[in-house]
C-alpha cells in the first residue's frame, strides 16, 4: 500500500537482524492475532474483555515487563506494564482491545484469512496494532537495543476506548505526563498513513422540558418540547463549517410519548469535532446561546456533556518526530505518508502532554463494520517500521 521511497537508507547489521527476526516469526504473530480477534471483546462484554486482558498480560509479561491488571466494574481489566531502563528517557505505548461489536459477533464471523487479507471483529481497530507492538518489542529485546536497555518503557492496553476511555483516560494522562513520546497503535488510515494531528471529539445532550396537553382537546395548554428542540437542532447544524473542519452531528433524537399528546420532554444527543481548542470554545459558547434561546414559551432547556477527546493541534515537534518514522521507512524502501484525521483516539489524551505518533498499527480499512479487514503482510511490515523507529528514537529525540 506504500509507494516506494526514492532513496533508501542503509541498515546496520543489528537492524537487519531485527527485521529478519520479525519476518521469521510471522506465523507466531498471526496466531496471536487470531487468538485476540476471537476474543469477543466488545466494550460491554466484560467476561470476554477480561479474557483478552489476560492474554495480553501474559504476552507483555513474558517480555519481562512488570504487569498490573486494573479491574473495572463494567468493562475489562486494563493492563499497565512497565519496564524500567537505565536512563532518563521514557516512552509510552497505548492500544485498546475493546471493539464496537455486540456479544456473539465472533461466532458469526471469526478471524479468517483470505490471501493477504484477514478479517474478524477488531482485527483492524485495533488488535492488529497490539500485535505490531509486541512483535517490535520482542525484536528490540532480542537485539539488546539501546531503547530496550536504557529507556523507561510503559505499555497500556485499555478496554474502553470505543466509548471514549472514561475509566482509562486518567491512567493514560498520568503516564503521558511522564513520557517523552507516546506511540499509539491505532490502525493506519486506508492508505497506510500515520497521524500526529487529530480532531477533538465531544459528546453532548440537549434536553427540553415543555408541558403536556391533549393535542385535540386542549392543544393551547401544551408547550411542545419537540417543537422547541427541532428549532434548536437546526441552529446546532448551522455550526458545521467544512473550511475550518468544525462539524456537529445530531445523531439521536427522542421526544414525546404519543401522537395525541403535546410532548412534555424531548432530547437530542450530538457529536462535535474540531481541529483546535479555539474552535471548541467557539462552538461551546454557541451551544449555550442556543440553550438560552426560546422558541416555544414556557419551555426550558438543559445541556450536558463535553469534550471527551481534546484536539491534538498541528505541532512542528510532532512533524519532526514523524520525520524519524519516515527515515525508518526509507530503510525498508518505503515512502511513508501521514494524514490529519477526524477520528478520536487515546492519542488525543497523550497529545496534550507529550510528543505524539499515532496510527502506528496495521494497514486495512472498514473499521466498525462487517467490512473490516487488514492487509495481513502489514503486521510484519509495520512492526519492522516501528522497530527501526524505536531503535533510532533515543539518539534523535533530543533533536526534536
Amino acid at each position: 500500500m506504500h509507494p516506494q521511497a526514492e532513496g533508501t537508507f542503509s541498515m546496520t547489521p543489528d537492524e537487519q537482524k531485527m527485521i529478519e527476526s520479525i519476518a521469521a516469526r510471522e506465523q507466531h504473530w498471526i496466531d496471536l492475532l487470531e487468538q485476540l480477534v476471537n476474543c469477543d471483546s466488545g466494550t460491554w462484554n466484560k467476561d470476554e474483555s477480561d479474557r483478552c486482558s489476560d492474554i495480553l498480560t501474559k504476552a507483555i509479561g513474558d517480555l519481562g515487563f512488570a504487569v498490573e491488571q486494573v479491574p473495572q466494574e463494567k468493562v475489562g481489566a486494563h493492563v499497565v506494564a512497565r519496564k524500567p531502563g537505565t536512563g532518563d528517557l521514557s516512552l509510552l505505548f497505548v492500544g485498546h482491545f475493546d471493539t464496537v461489536f455486540p456479544a456473539g459477533t465472533v461466532a458469526e464471523r471469526p478471524f479468517t484469512i483470505d490471501g493477504d487479507r484477514a478479517t474478524g471483529p477488531g482485527v483492524y481497530d485495533m488488535k492488529g496494532g497490539l500485535v505490531v507492538l509486541l512483535a517490535a518489542l520482542t525484536a528490540l529485546k532480542e537485539a539488546s537495543a539501546k531503547v530496550w536497555n536504557e529507556v523507561n518503557l510503559t505499555v497500556i492496553f485499555n478496554s474502553d476506548e470505543e466509548v471514549l476511555s472514561p475509566t482509562s483516560s486518567p491512567i493514560i494522562a498520568e503516564e503521558a505526563k511522564k513520557a517523552d513520546t507516546a506511540c499509539i497503535l491505532e490502525p493506519a488510515r486506508a492508505g497506510g498513513e500515520y497521524t500526529f494531528q487529530r480532531k477533538g471529539a465531544g459528546l453532548y445532550k440537549m434536553t427540553v422540558h415543555g408541558r403536556a396537553a391533549h393535542s385535540g382537546g386542549a392543544p393551547e395548554k401544551g408547550r411542545s418540547a419537540v417543537e422547541e428542540l427541532s428549532q434548536k437542532i437546526i441552529r446546532l447544524h448551522e455550526l458545521i463549517n467544512f473550511d475550518t473542519g468544525t462539524t456537529v452531528n445530531v445523531g439521536v433524537i427522542r421526544g414525546g410519548i404519543r401522537p395525541n399528546v403535546v410532548a412534555e420532554q424531548a432530547e437530542c444527543e450530538f457529536d462535535l469535532r474540531v481541529y483546535t481548542h479555539a474552535e471548541r470554545e467557539k462552538a461551546e459558547a454557541r451551544f449555550q446561546e442556543i440553550v438560552d434561546m426560546q422558541f416555544v414559551p414556557d419551555t426550558t432547556t438543559e445541556l450536558s456533556g463535553g469534550m471527551m477527546f481534546p484536539p491534538v493541534e498541528h505541532s512542528e515537534r510532532n512533524e519532526k518526530l514523524f520525520g524519524v518514522v519516515k527515515d525508518a521507512g526509507k530503510k525498508l524502501g518505503l515512502d511513508l505518508p501521514s494524514v490529519v484525521t477526524g477520528g478520536g483516539s487515546d492519542g488525543n489524551v497523550t497529545g496534550q502532554y507529550t510528543l505524539l505518533m499515532d496510527g502506528m498499527g496495521v494497514e486495512g480499512d472498514g473499521a466498525h463494520s462487517d467490512r473490516e479487514f487488514i492487509v495481513l503482510s502489514s503486521v510484519v511490515r509495520r512492526a519492522q517500521v516501528l522497530t527501526l523507529f524505536l531503535n533510532d528514537w533515543p539518539d534523535r529525540v533530543g533533536e526534536i
